[in-house]
Parts: structure tokens; C-alpha cells; sequence
């Protein structure tokens, strides 16, 4: 069976192409619980600027005036009408209970939790009260000076390619083209697949929002028939988020260890270092480095695998867009390098990703992430001739998760089960090149039911 690096990169990707889209919807389980609308504010109709100044006084007006700013993500704006109503209307908790929200999406804590602890002294609508007790209680925890966090996930995956062989159906080599026979032919299969994974943050005493972050974790993929394909995958990362005025930096550096049937395959030691700036409410600027020394074994399954280590390279420059108060769209492009002690393993390669994130309400979300890479190498392969080669790089993935207490409709829940959740996900992965030998691609889709625990 012919697998080059291309494929075996694969076979390392498909832990994180699970990992990541859980470690996400973490994220926004994280959020504070929404109600009534997919966006989480009250339904209303869209008011102007012009309706509220033709009648200053009507609170029901401004009120809605002031949904209207949120939806348009302009906070301060809506902090500002919400002040003035307070002033109109000092015990309308409705009213008292979005400046709340408003003013903790603004990171104006204190005040946010005063306002809360105020609204939770008075007799509310028992729906608006689970509301703000969610509230209170994401502010007591970004309060605390440590916080950790646990994520566990059972699931089951099935692929179309699980090997990633070639299309053809054959190998190419300098001797002339062979069939593939046996597990080097494409073939489909199923597998189990559980997740691990504990994290820790700590805020430091200072003035600035500088925090210091830790994380391990361990997946397993057990295959139903390519027993070869087994997989465990041990990862730990440290690293800091510093605030320098309008950037934050974050820096990191992380280990991952995949073993493969047994067999310990693949060690990266990786270091990253990313510079965020906030232009806008709406708008965040993003650059990032990246450098990693990806070590590989020599296995059963790839006897001159070591052939293939090397250092990669590579910088990521990108922007986020936030739409309303509920879509995160995400636009970068790469260029990044591999540089083996092997030319025909070494490559330049350069991509273009586009991810979009969408909160779609009662806890659910959608993630969509599509990219294109073009990766030329420096010099042939002396098995498979004097060509040398190119790769164009294609991959489309969707992930949906739903809370369950969301997808049975329960308005009670036991808080034991809170966080608890299932995604489904689909992804289709191609890779096109001169040298058949590496034309291949994967379908697979799959389930995954996860828990996250907050401390």
C-alpha cells in the first residue's frame, strides 16, 4: 500500500477534525443560555432612531429600540438607551435584565453582577429568572481567578476511505503501474471513537486581562475492521493570553503523540504564537506563526516512515466577522512550508479557509468550515519517477450540536445533565495531484454525544 505523507498527515488530522469542532461547541455551551428567539433577545420588530426621537417617551419603544441595537451588535448604543429607561422605568426587570446582559457582554463585570444579584431579590417570571440565575452564574465563574473545565465524548464515525488509497486503484512507479491488492485498496469502515480532554485557565494578578492556559488530552478511534488504522492520540498545550493596549497576544506551545495500531507512529513539538486586534466591534484582525518538528517512526504499517520527518513552517493572517449577535464568520490564508532531510518529502504550500459559526438558539449551533490548499514539492519522487509533484487540496465539513435538554424540549432539566449534548458531522476530503499515486478522497460522517463539566 502506497501512503505518503499527504496520506499519513490525513490519518493524524482526523483526531483533530473531531477535536476541534467539540472543543468549539464547549465554547458556546459555555454561553450563557438564550431564550425566546434564535439570537436570544425577545421577539420584536425592528425600530429606528427616527420612531424612538417622534416619541422619546414611550418605553415599550425605546425598549425595543434598544433589541433593535443589540441585533446590530452596537452594545454601546443599546448601553446607552438602557440607561435612559432605567431612568424612566427603575423597576421594570425586563428592562433592568437586558442592561445586565448588555452590560456583561460589554466585560463591564461589576456592575453586570450587581444588576443580577439585584434581580434576583425580586419576584420575576420564573422563565426570565433561569435566565439570569445562567447569567449570574458564567459571571461568578469568570470571577474566579482559576477555572477548569472537563470534556468527554463518546462517538461513532464511519468513513468511505479509511485508508486513503489511491482513486485508481493502482500505484505508479519508476518500474511501471501496478494494481493495488489487498488493504492497499480503497475501502470503507467504522469505527468507535471517545475524547478526553481537561483544561485550565488562570487569570494574573494584574491590571491588564492576562491569563495563563493549560490543556490535556487523549482520543481513541477503534476501527470495526482496519484494525491497522487503530488510533490514540495524546496531546498536552500550554501557553498565555497578554492584553498590550488594542492587542492581545497569545503564545503556546503543544505535544502530540499518535500511535497507530500499537505502534507509537508520529511526535510533534509545536510552538504558536498569535497577535488578535479588535478594529471594531464587528471586525477582528488576526496573525499567527506557527512552527512544529513532526518526528515520524518507522512501523509495521510504514516501515520507512522516519524518511518523512521534518520541520513545518508557516504564517496565517485572517479576520472575524461578527454578524448580529449570533454568526461568526472567519476568512484566512496561509502559507506554510515542510522541510524534510527527503526533497521529494519536502513541499511549499498555500490555503485558503473560510469557517462560519452560528449560534442558532436554545444552546444549538452550526459550524461550517471549507478550505483549498496548493502544495508543490521540491523535487520527484525517485519511486514514482522524474515528475515532480503538485497537490491541490480540497476539504468541506459541517458539524450541528444540539443540547439534548433543548432536542427533547424539557423546560426542566436535572442540572447533572446540563452541557450534555449531541452533534452530527459530515465532511467530504479530496486530494488531487499529477501523480495518481496520491488522487484520493474520504467521505465520512458520523455522531458524537458529549458532556462538559465546569469548575
Amino acid at each position: 500500500m502506497i501512503c505518503d505523507r499527504l496520506h499519513r498527515h490525513l490519518c493524524v488530522s482526523q483526531t483533530w477534525q473531531i477535536v476541534l469542532p467539540l472543543l468549539l461547541l464547549g465554547i458556546c455551551l459555555a454561553q450563557p443560555a438564550r431564550a425566546e428567539t434564535a439570537d436570544g433577545l425577545p421577539a420584536a420588530e425592528s425600530v429606528t432612531y427616527d420612531q424612538v426621537l417622534a416619541d422619546p417617551d414611550n418605553i415599550e419603544l425605546s425598549y425595543l429600540y434598544a433589541i433593535s441595537q443589540i441585533r446590530r451588535s452596537d452594545l454601546l448604543g443599546a448601553s446607552a438607551t438602557l440607561d435612559r429607561l432605567i431612568l424612566l422605568a427603575p423597576k421594570e426587570p425586563n428592562i433592568r435584565a437586558l442592561r445586565a446582559i448588555v452590560l456583561y457582554r460589554l466585560d463591564n463585570l461589576r456592575e453586570a453582577e450587581k444588576e443580577f444579584a439585584d434581580l434576583l431579590t425580586l419576584d420575576l417570571d420564573p422563565e426570565l429568572r433561569r435566565g439570569i440565575e445562567r447569567y449570574a452564574g458564567e459571571l461568578d465563574r469568570r470571577g474566579q481567578q482559576t477555572r477548569m473545565n472537563l470534556l468527554t465524548s463518546i462517538g461513532y464515525q464511519y468513513d468511505t476511505n479509511r485508508a486513503g488509497a489511491p482513486n485508481s486503484g493502482q500505484v505508479r512507479t519508476f518500474l511501471g503501474t501496478f494494481d493495488l491488492e489487498g488493504e492497499g485498496r480503497k475501502e470503507d469502515d467504522h469505527s468507535l471513537t471517545s475524547l478526553i480532554r481537561f483544561g485550565i485557565e488562570h487569570d494574573l494578578a494584574t491590571q491588564n486581562r492576562n491569563t495563563l492556559f493549560g490543556s490535556v488530552s487523549g482520543y481513541g478511534a477503534d476501527q470495526f475492521q482496519l484494525d491497522d488504522f487503530d488510533t490514540v492520540d495524546l496531546s498536552a498545550q500550554i501557553g498565555g493570553r497578554f492584553e498590550f493596549g488594542a492587542i492581545f497576544l497569545t503564545p503556546s506551545i503543544s505535544h502530540d503523540h499518535l500511535i497507530m495500531d500499537g505502534d507509537s507512529y508520529i511526535d510533534s513539538i509545536g510552538a504558536s504564537l498569535r497577535a488578535d486586534m479588535r478594529i471594531n466591534d464587528p471586525v477582528n484582525l488576526w496573525i499567527r506563526g506557527d512552527m512544529a518538528w513532526i518526528d515520524y517512526a518507522n512501523t509495521t504499517l510504514y516501515p520507512t516512515g522516519d524518511l518523512q520527518s521534518g520541520g513545518d513552517v508557516g504564517i496565517t493572517v485572517g479576520s472575524d466577522f461578527y454578524i448580529g449577535t449570533d454568526h461568526r464568520l472567519t476568512v484566512s490564508a496561509t502559507h506554510h512550508g515542510y522541510n524534510s532531510d527527503q526533497d521529494w518529502e519536502s513541499f511549499v504550500g498555500e490555503r485558503v479557509n473560510i469557517n462560519h459559526t452560528w449560534l442558532i438558539g436554545g444552546g444549538a449551533f452550526l459550524l461550517t468550515d471549507v478550505f483549498a490548499e496548493y502544495d508543490n514539492y521540491d523535487m520527484a519522487d525517485p519511486i514514482t519517477g522524474e515528475t515532480e509533484r503538485d497537490d491541490w487540496i480540497y476539504r468541506g465539513r459541517l458539524t450541528l450540536g444540539v443540547p439534548v435538554q433543548t432536542l427533547v424540549g424539557a423546560e426542566e432539566w436535572p442540572t447533572l445533565l446540563d452541557g450534555l449534548t449531541i452533534s452530527i458531522y459530515g465532511e467530504y476530503y479530496r486530494a488531487d495531484s499529477n501523480i495518481t499515486n496520491y488522487e484520493y478522497d474520504n467521505a465520512r460522517g458520523g455522531m458524537t454525544i458529549s458532556k462538559r463539566w465546569q469548575f
